[in-house]
Formats: structure tokens, C-alpha cells, sequence
């Protein structure tokens, strides 16, 4: 079909763009219809109106249902967007109307949320105890758009994450561990081969994450088939795995760290140079404040 001309944009209606966007979330017009308390013939007229106004075909109606089109899904991708930016502004009104001395909004990849930053959020509550602390817990794409769209101040990212248009800088590159329980015959050795653990069952995380990767090329450059029988997403999973007798894990040294206390041995890998890596992120307009200069600092001293 043809591009919609840029002065007809104004023809589509706030309106329209809440149906379409109601009607792809709950999937059917009547759901739709329902949940904006009009009926469903209202709601088709205005996605009809729409799809003219916009010139696109939205939806396939095979049998008198709605299938939406990829033009559908790429154009709700965008609203999607909006409305986020949208929920953004609100937020600030709220924090503005309440009065909140400072909200520092901190964004965090897993394995570090499951290992360092319950104590730096701990130290720097009784540091700045006036500052209220918002803590996303997510994966490197959605922790980058949160940072696009002002939801977060800043981003621990993994080192997967794609930082263009972003200030952007290593936070830690740490040596990986084997984690076994106390119990394991390998336990009692000071450092560990990957030939070491050519036998053993271990507990990968997922294909796609830069340190599996990494750890299956050293797998293949040393002659060595690894056994993997579980895989995840999460470092925490792994351990958690691991003390309950699944395996043996490569996994991240700060996480393993933490589950010291409950029987877990984190032993150095002599060999491959497989490494964990986090970036620190920010948006390059905006200008850091000293709680949030503080609170990263805090993060460094908990490094090892």
C-alpha cells in the first residue's frame, strides 16, 4: 500500500490508537469491546477508520476474526513506546506531588542483583536515608530501553547489551568459578582444569549469553566435549542447582559468593580465560547526581 502523507497523520485519532492498541493486548474485539465499555461494533468501525485513515491493512479477518498483520505488530511496537514514555511523565508527577527529597532509579542485570546489590542498597539507605531507591530487576534490552525512556538513572548491563547512544563503561570483568557443593570430590583441590571437569554433569546457562559462549569455545579449543544437562538463565539458578546435587557449574564468582555460607565451593578455572563481564550505563543528556556517583561508588568496593 501506499505511505501514509505526513500531513494526514493528524486523520488518525487518540481514539483509534486506543482500540487498536486495547484490541492486540486482549485479542478479539469483543474482549476489547468489553474492557472500553462500548460495543463491539464501535470497535470495529474504528479499526476500519483507522486502517483507511492510515492507509495499512492491521488485520486479517479470516472467518470474522482478527489476525493482525506484521504492520500491525511493527506499528504497535511504537505505540507500546508512547505509552511508556507516557507512564514515565506520570511517574514524575507523582514523585513531584509527594514530595520525595530524591529517587534514585537504579537498573540491574540478575547476577548482580542476586549478589552485591542487597548490601549496597542496605549501606546506601543508612547513607542517604532520605533517598528512596527503585530497584529494576531485567535483561540487558529492556534495561537499555529503561534507560531511553528515563525509566532508570542508570544500568549495571551485561556485556551482550547494545550501548550505542548510551555513555557506557566496564564495571567488572571477573575470572569464572566452578561452584560444587563442599562435599564434591573436586572440592578439596586448590583450582581446577577444564580437563578436570570433562566427565562431570554441569549446569550451563543459556546458549545465547556471552559467557556460555565463551565457555564452550574453551570447551572445544582444549579437545573437550562438555556434558551439559541443564541449562538457565540465571547464575543464581545455577548455584541453587548445583547445592541441590544437579551438577557442577561455570558460573559467575560474585554470585557463587553468596552462596558460600549455605555449602557451596567457588574454585578458580586455570584454564580458557572464561570471564563474567557487566557494563555501567547512563544516559549521555542527563548529568549524574552525587547519590547516584555514591551509590556506584558503593558497588566498586563490594567488588573483589
Amino acid at each position: 500500500m501506499k505511505s501514509l502523507p505526513a500531513h494526514d497523520a493528524k486523520a488518525v485519532s487518540t481514539r483509534q490508537i486506543e482500540v487498536f492498541r486495547t484490541v492486540m493486548q486482549l485479542g478479539s474485539a469483543n474482549r476489547a469491546a468489553a474492557a472500553l465499555h462500548v460495543s463491539q461494533p464501535a470497535i470495529t468501525q474504528l479499526l476500519q477508520q483507522l486502517e483507511s485513515r492510515a492507509q495499512l491493512t492491521l488485520f486479517d479477518r479470516p472467518k470474522g476474526r482478527l489476525v493482525p498483520t506484521p504492520e500491525a505488530h511493527a506499528l504497535m511496537e511504537e505505540i507500546e513506546r508512547v505509552y511508556e514514555g507516557l507512564g514515565a511523565v506520570q511517574r514524575k508527577i507523582v514523585a513531584l506531588q509527594s514530595h520525595e527529597d530524591t529517587v534514585l532509579r537504579i537498573g540491574s542485570l540478575h547476577a548482580m542483583a542476586a549478589s552485591i546489590m542487597p548490601g549496597v542498597l542496605a549501606e546506601f539507605q543508612q547513607r542517604y536515608p532520605r533517598t528512596r531507591c527503585l530497584l529494576m530487576v531485567d535483561s540487558s534490552k529492556v534495561l537499555r530501553e529503561a534507560l531511553f525512556q528515563g525509566a532508570v538513572d542508570l544500568a549495571f548491563l551485561g556485556d551482550e547489551a547494545d550501548t550505542s547512544g548510551l555513555v557506557s563503561s566496564t564495571f567488572y570483568e571477573l575470572p569464572a568459578v566452578c561452584a560444587l557443593p563442599a562435599t564434591h570430590p573436586l572440592a578439596r583441590k586448590a583450582v581446577l582444569d577444564l580437563a578436570d571437569l570433562r566427565d562431570a554433569p554441569l549446569i550451563g546457562l543459556s546458549a545465547t549469553d556471552p559467557a556460555q559462549r565463551r565457555l564452550e569455545q574453551a570447551f572445544s579449543d582444549a579437545g573437550i566435549t562438555p556434558r551439559f544437562v541443564i541449562e538457565t538463565p540465571y547464575s543464581a539458578t545455577q548455584c541453587a542447582l548445583v547445592l541441590a546435587g544437579a551438577g557442577l557449574a561455570i558460573t559467575n564468582p560474585l554470585v557463587a559468593a553468596e552462596h558460600a555460607p549455605l555449602g557451596l565451593r567457588s574454585i578458580p578455572i586455570t584454564t580458557g580465560g572464561i570471564h563474567f563481564r557487566a557494563l555501567l550505563a547512563f544516559q549521555p543528556r542527563q548529568a549524574q547526581s552525587r547519590a547516584a556517583q555514591e551509590f556506584v561508588s558503593l558497588c566498586r568496593q563490594r567488588l573483589p
